[in-house]
């Protein structure tokens, strides 16, 4: 049997109810080898129905690592925000003395 063109379709399944197509075709001359056309044929289809996949992957992991260092960020100032601030001493607290008042007049009221 005489092939003439051969052709090659892939599905891949991008996720969230969501499919690529891709399909290729080669014409197939007198003396070439069929074996080895389907087999050029078949990995030029799965390279290329994955590029894009891959960039857009690719483009995913950046992002999520520029979140992921923003929140890295918010961590550590969210952090040395709550750490327990010095306590101050009774001690250092300044008063005036003038301002004691000792009598207890039970008629000031």
């Amino acid at each position: 049997m005489q092939f003439k063109t051969i052709s090659y379709k892939r599905i891949l399944n991008l996720g969230n109810y969501e499919s690529k197509h891709l399909e290729l075709s080669a014409e197939v001359h007198e003396g070439d080898d069929l074996d080895a056309e389907m087999s050029r044929l078949m990995e030029e289809v799965e390279r290329k129905i994955r590029e894009d996949v891959t960039q857009k992957i690719e483009l995913e992991i950046r992002e999520l690592r520029k979140q992921l260092r923003e929140l890295k960020k918010e961590e550590l100032a969210t952090k040395s925000a709550l750490e327990p601030q010095e306590e101050v001493s009774p001690d250092d607290i300044p008063f005036e003395a003038d301002n004691t008042n000792s009598s207890s007049n039970a008629d000031d009221f």
